[in-house]
C-alpha cells in the first residue's frame, strides 16, 4: 500500500492523532484509516459484533447496514471485558461503539487530507467545522477517491470511484439539552471483484502470483446511506433521557461473484461468474433510555429503562450463474461478459423490538454492581417468488449481570454474565437449502479477569472467558443449518501505555479455542474446531518520540493469527502467518498550519497465505505494501 491520506476529521485539530497513544487498551481502537488492538468492529473473540446486532451509535443501538465513513464518525471501540462493566445491556462478543464527530466550539476549522494508495489509490477529502450560530455547530466534509481497495496488476485495467459526503450538526440550546443529527452518503463504483477459490479436495490452493485477477467488465456498485439523530436531555436533577433513531441502507444496484471451483492441486478449477441484480436493505432503528441517577454518600445508584428495537427490510436474490469453461487460477485470462438472466428477488421483512430495566450501584472502595434484563419480541417473513411466505416468531428473555471490585494496589477485579439473542438470518445463495430462514440463536458469555494498574500511564489486563453460541455453516449436503455448538474458551491480555518517557505500547493476545460439541460430529463430517479459528492470535505496537528530535517517532507493528480449520472438517488448515509493519510520523508546520506526514510499510517480509471465506472457499492475501499520509489542520 502506498497512502498519503488519512480521513480524520477536524473538529480538534487531528494531525497529531495517533491510535497508539490514545488507546485505553490492546482490545480495538480505530481512528480514521488506522487501528490498533487485537479486535476490530467485524471479529471479536472469533465472533462478528456487527452481524450480531450488537452496534451503537454513542451508546445507542444502532442496526448497521451501510457502512459508516469518517466524515461522521470520530472513531470506534470495541468494548468488550473490563470495559463493559457499568455499561447499560452490554452484549456477547463484544459491542462496536462509534462516536460521532465532536464540533469545534464557537470556531470554524478543517482538516485537508491528501492520499496515493494503496494499490494506487489517490484521494482528497477535506473535513470541516461550521459555527452557524452559537448553539449550532455544523461538522461537514466531502471526500472523492479512485484506486482500489485490494491487490491489482500493473496491467489490470481496475480501479474505483468513491464519492462521499458526510455531516453531523449540534443543536445545543441550553446546559440540559443537546440535539445531534448525521448523515452520511457513500457511492462506491467500477469496483472490481477478487475472485474466490474452492478446492476439490482436503488440500490448499496451490500458490499463485499476487496481483488482481479478477474480469475487468465484472464492476460492483455499492450506495451507502445512513442518517439519524440523537438527544441528550436532563429532565430533573435525578433522571436523564437518552434517544436516538437511526436510519440505515445498503444498496447494491449490481455485483458479481467470481468462483473457481473444483480447483485441483496444479491450479485447474471450473470457472463460474455470478451475477445479482438490486440487492437492497433498508433498516430504521432505534433506542429510548431513560436513567434515574441517585447519589449517596460515597457512590451512587442507576435505574434505567430501555426501550429499542428495528423494522428490516430486504430484497435479495435473484442471481445467474453462468460457465464460463476451465481455467487456472493464477492465470487472470479475460473472458467475454456472459449474458446473465435474472429472476424475481425474494423479500425479507424482520422486526425486533426490546424493552429492559437495569439497575447499577457503586460505592467507592467497595466497588460496582449491575443487573438488567431485556424481553425480546422477534417476527420475520421471507416472501421466495413461487413459494409460500415463511414466518418465524420467537420472544426470549436475555439476563445479564457483572461487578468489579478494587483490590490491593488500585488493581480491580471484574466478573460477568451476558446472555444474548440474534438473528441467524438466512442460507446463501451457494447452499442446497438458499433463502431458508436459519433459526435464532440464544447465545452467552462469562468472563472475568483484572485490570492492573502497573504504573500511572501504562495498564495491564487479563481475563478468561467463555462464550457458547451455535455453529452454522454448510454440511456434507451442502445445506446452511446447525451442526452443533461452539464453546469459545480463552485467556485474554491487553497492555496499553506510556512504558518510558515517548514510548508507547499497544498490545493484546487471544490463547484459546473454539470447540464444536455435539452429537456424531465425525459422521456428519464436521470437525471439533469452528471454521477460520486459530488457537491463538496476538498484536503488539510501538510507538516512539525521538528524544533528541521531538517533530519524529518511530513505529512498528507486529501481528500474528494461528493456523486455523480451512474447512468445516477440519481436514485442511490455513498456516499460520505474522506480518511486520514498520512506519514513521513527522510532525511539521504547512503554511502556518500543524501538518503530519505519516509512513508505513505493511506485511513487511511479504507473507503469503490464504485468506478464508465462510462457504468455506478462499482469497488472496495482501502482499507487502506502503503507505504515507498527509494530514494538515487550517
Amino acid at each position: 500500500m502506498v497512502a498519503v491520506g488519512c480521513p480524520l476529521a477536524a473538529w480538534a485539530q487531528h494531525a497529531n492523532d495517533n491510535p497508539v497513544v490514545s488507546a485505553e487498551d490492546g482490545f480495538g481502537l480505530t481512528v480514521g484509516l488506522e487501528a490498533t488492538g487485537i479486535y476490530g468492529p467485524g471479529g471479536v473473540r472469533g465472533f462478528n459484533p456487527q452481524s450480531a446486532g450488537n452496534v451503537r451509535i454513542d451508546g445507542l443501538y444502532f442496526d448497521q447496514q451501510g457502512g459508516l465513513s469518517n466524515r461522521v464518525v470520530e472513531d470506534s471501540t470495541i468494548r468488550v471485558g473490563i470495559s463493559t462493566v457499568n455499561y447499560p445491556f452490554p452484549a456477547p462478543t463484544g459491542i462496536v461503539d462509534y462516536k460521532l464527530r465532536q464540533p469545534i466550539d464557537g470556531r470554524a476549522g478543517a482538516t485537508i487530507i491528501s492520499e496515493f494508495g494503496p494499490f494506487e489509490n489517490r484521494s482528497i477529502s477535506v473535513d470541516g467545522s461550521v459555527p452557524l450560530s452559537k448553539q449550532l455547530l455544523l461538522p461537514i466534509g466531502v471526500d472523492y477517491q479512485v484506486g482500489a481497495p485490494i491487490p491489482i496488476g500493473p496491467n489490470a485495467g481496475y480501479g474505483s470511484k468513491i464519492a462521499n459526503v458526510g455531516a453531523a450538526p449540534q443543536w445545543k440550546p441550553n446546559d440540559d439539552v443537546t440535539v445531534r443529527a448525521f448523515f452520511d452518503w457513500q457511492d462506491q463504483g467500477e469496483a472490481g471483484t477478487l475472485p474466490s477459490v474452492f478446492t476439490a479436495g482436503a488440500y490448499l490452493p496451490p500458490r499463485i502470483g499476487r496481483g488482481f485477477l479478477g474480469q475487468d467488465w465484472a464492476q460492483n456498485h455499492y450506495i451507502s446511506k445512513n442518517y439519524g439523530a440523537l438527544v441528550d436531555a436532563k429532565l430533573s436533577k435525578q433522571w436523564s433521557l437518552a434517544a436516538g433513531l437511526f436510519r440505515s441502507i445498503s444498496d447494491t444496484p449490481v455485483s458479481y461473484a467470481d468462483l473457481y471451483l473444483n480447483t485441483l492441486p496444479d491450479g485447474s478449477a471450473d470457472h463460474v461468474v455470478v451475477a445479482s441484480p438490486d440487492q437492497v436493505i433498508r433498516s430504521s432503528s432505534g433506542e429510548a433510555r431513560l436513567t434515574g441517577h441517585f447519589e449517596h454518600s460515597n457512590g451512587y445508584q442507576d435505574l434505567v429503562f430501555l426501550l429499542r428495537g428495528r423494522d428490516e427490510l430486504a430484497h435479495y436474490g435473484g442471481s445467474a450463474a453462468v460457465d464460463v469453461g476451465q481455467a487456472f487460477i493464477g492465470s487472470g485470462v479475460q473472458v467475454p461478459e456472459p449474458a446473465f438472466s435474472f429472476s424475481p428477488r425474494t423479500d425479507d421483512h424482520t422486526r425486533l423490538w426490546s424493552t429492559g430495566i437495569a439497575y447499577q450501584v457503586r460505592q467507592a472502595g467497595i466497588g460496582e454492581l449491575s443487573l438488567g434484563a431485556q424481553k425480546e419480541f422477534y417476527d420475520k417473513t421471507v416472501a421466495t417468488p413461487g413459494q409460500a411466505p415463511t414466518s418465524l416468531f420467537d420472544s426470549p428473555w436475555r439476563f445479564y449481570g457483572n461487578i468489579s471490585a478494587p483490590l490491593v494496589g488500585k488493581a480491580v477485579a471484574f466478573a460477568s454474565y451476558t446472555e444474548g439473542f440474534e438473528d441467524s438470518g438466512i442460507a446463501p445463495s451457494t447452499a442446497a437449502n438458499r433463502n431458508a430462514i436459519l433459526p435464532t440463536t440464544q447465545t452467552w458469555q462469562a468472563d472475568a479477569g483484572l485490570r492492573y494498574p502497573v504504573t500511572s500511564k501504562l495498564a495491564l489486563i487479563t481475563g478468561v472467558f467463555q462464550l457458547n453460541k451455535p455453529y452454522f455453516n454448510l454440511d456434507t449436503s451442502n445445506v446452511d443449518r446447525q451442526l452443533g455448538k461452539q464453546e469459545a474458551t480463552g485467556f485474554e491480555l491487553s497492555l496499553a501505555g506510556e512504558t518510558l518517557p515517548g514510548l508507547f505500547v499497544n498490545g493484546g493476545a487471544l490463547i484459546g479455542r473454539v470447540k464444536v460439541a455435539g452429537p456424531d460430529l465425525a459422521a456428519q463430517g464436521v470437525g471439533n474446531t469452528a471454521l477460520g479459528q486459530p488457537h491463538n492470535q496476538f498484536q503488539i505496537n510501538l510507538d516512539y518520540t525521538l528524544p533528541w528530535y521531538n517533530p519524529l517517532s518511530l513505529d512498528m507493528g507486529v501481528f500474528h493469527f494461528g493456523a486455523a480449520p480451512g474447512n468445516v472438517s477440519n481436514s485442511v488448515y490455513v498456516e499460520e502467518v505474522t506480518q511486520f509493519s514498520l512506519g514513521s510520523r513527522y510532525r511539521f508546520k504547512l503554511w502556518g498550519a500543524p501538518a503530519t506526514l505519516r509512513m508505513q510499510v505493511q506485511n513487511l517480509t511479504n507473507a503469503y497465505i490464504w485468506n478464508i471465506t465462510y462457504s468455506p472457499g478462499f482469497l488472496q492475501f495482501a502482499p507487502r505494501t506502503a503507505l504515507a499520509y498527509l494530514t494538515i489542520d487550517i
